[in-house]
């Protein structure tokens, strides 16, 4: 199969003016311009349109997308305590199963063919196999939660449970330094380093999550310090950067998710340790957080993707209409080009996956997208605009086509 469009945009090289992507058996065998000459005669004309690699969302939480609109804006904890009596009310499972569903669906529909997706029962994979979506489903472990995973014995047993195929991959995530202790979130990386896959944990989320790990009752937050009052959590004291160090020590870095709190010297760690962070710009405007370290830690070497969050948090799925958030409220620095990249080859990179997906280039799964747009300078368009795609192909099938429009990051 050839696909040819007004403009192809590989990322890992610079955009090709009516260009074309040769596929067989779900691979890029072949990338160039047909000016100089297609392959074959055969080829599938997008006219003008912009071929991309698929987008990848490298953190979100598809089991949420059942409670987006239910819950306004408001500070993190403020917003925790009115998710769990939503999440515990009856059929759960059925729920947050159908939660997984629809978020994958809307993913697609946007563009995005991979996903990086946490899932609090692991039930995720269940759902996810039957869905044409490349995925990494992270087996969760949650140290003071009433179901398993509560400890590594049951995160070892769930991560056992995932059957992995060509589009799904298992991964771990010990959910957050203030819901497992120390020994344990070093167990779970520890899963991650024997099995070699992934693993991602949210990290400096909040000020009362850097207070908690200190021993700073006062900074702590009422929910932390009830938690701690009712035995349910104790607080290592210690320097979260140094605890970071001590928890990953010998393991491979991780994707750390959110990192909305960072000094120059947390920052030095993170590049020094080889750790990614993922920022989600429009999760992070709903938490009322302050502006986020993202272009200190490019500065630093430190390498930024850029994820959705749920659609609990969030007005949508869609990474373009977080580039676009970004760029039209003027909170980063960095070019369109980078921006893209952040959603595609980097973020593939981050979660293992840059020798599968993530570009437009021989040798690399034919995950694309194809928007109906056009200008000049294609991939200032894409950030911009944050157009709907007309086609959307995983592994060279198509799983979607026919349809146009914008997914605005103001609510479309």
């Amino acid at each position: 199969m050839i696909l040819r469009a007004a403009w192809v945009v590989p990322v890992s090289s610079p955009p090709i003016r009516d260009g074309f992507v040769e596929i067989a058996d779900g691979w890029i065998t072949a990338v160039g311009s047909a000016a100089e000459g297609l392959p074959s005669d055969e080829a599938l004309d997008l006219g003008e349109s912009i071929l991309t690699p698929g987008l990848v969302n490298p953190h979100t939480h598809l089991e949420l997308t059942c409670y987006a609109g239910q819950i306004a804006a408001a500070p993190f904890w403020d917003w925790i305590a009115q998710l769990i009596p939503l999440r515990a009310a009856p059929r759960q499972v059925q729920r947050e199963s159908a939660g997984v569903r629809d978020g994958a669906w809307q993913s697609l529909r946007l563009g995005v063919t991979c996903v990086g997706d946490i899932s609090r029962r692991n039930l995720h994979w269940r759902v996810l196999r039957d869905i044409p979506i490349r995925k990494i489903c992270f087996a969760e472990l949650l140290s003071i939660a009433d179901d398993p995973p509560r400890n590594v014995e049951e995160l070892r047993a769930a991560f056992d449970e995932i059957r992995e195929d060509a589009l799904l991959t298992a991964g771990i995530t010990p959910h957050a330094p203030y819901t497992v202790p120390p020994e344990q979130i070093r167990g779970a990386v520890q899963i991650a380093a024997q099995r070699k896959r992934p693993w991602t944990m949210h990290w400096a989320e909040t000020r009362e999550e850097q207070a908690f790990l200190r021993g700073d009752q006062a900074g702590a937050g009422r929910i932390l310090n009830q938690l701690v009052s009712n035995g349910r959590l104790a607080s290592p004291r210690r320097e979260p950067r140094e605890l970071l160090a001590e928890c990953v020590r010998g393991f491979a870095p991780g994707l750390l998710a959110h990192v909305n709190y960072a000094s120059d010297a947390d920052i030095a760690a993170l590049r020094d340790a080889g750790h990614t962070v993922v920022y989600c710009p429009r999760a992070h405007r709903y938490f009322g957080h302050p502006p986020h370290p993202m272009d200190r830690l490019v500065q630093a070497g430190v390498p930024v993707v850029i994820g959705t969050d749920s659609a609990a948090s969030n007005e949508n799925l869609s990474v373009l209409a977080e580039l676009q958030f970004l760029r039209r409220e003027r909170l980063t620095d960095q070019s369109p080009a980078a921006l893209l990249r952040s959603v595609t080859v980097d973020a593939a990179r981050a979660l293992g996956l840059a020798a599968v997906t993530g570009a437009i280039k021989p040798g690399l799964a034919a995950d694309l997208a194809a928007f109906p747009v056009v200008g000049d300078d294609p991939t200032a368009v894409l950030v911009e605009s944050a157009p709907l795609p007309s086609h959307v192909w995983v592994a060279g099938k198509q799983v979607l086509g026919g349809q146009t429009g914008s997914c605005d990051s103001r609510g479309g």
